[in-house]
């Protein structure tokens, strides 16, 4: 079974863009979150969440498994997902 994939993004970031394109160009099944467009206390919840993989708390931050990618790295990204 692969890993699962979450990625926290933005959506005015290219990066974040380049990556969602990327996973669905690859026919890989994730689940994201554009903290942009959070507001209140959801959008607190998530930055603490996004902190815990990603002190520096930039965007995207992908979980993959248990690994953690912070940017659009297309190369760790393929070897993270077996392809």
């Amino acid at each position: 079974m692969a890993a699962k994939v979450k990625m926290f993004t933005l959506s005015t970031c290219s990066h974040c863009k380049a990556t969602k394109k990327f996973m669905h160009d690859n026919g890989i099944d994730f689940d994201y979150v554009d903290v942009d467009l959070l507001q209140g206390d959801e959008r607190q919840n998530i930055l603490k969440e996004v902190e815990q993989y990603n002190p520096q708390r930039s965007f995207p931050t992908i979980i993959i498994g248990d690994l953690v990618i912070i940017g659009f790295r297309e190369s760790d990204i393929k070897e993270a997902l077996g392809i």
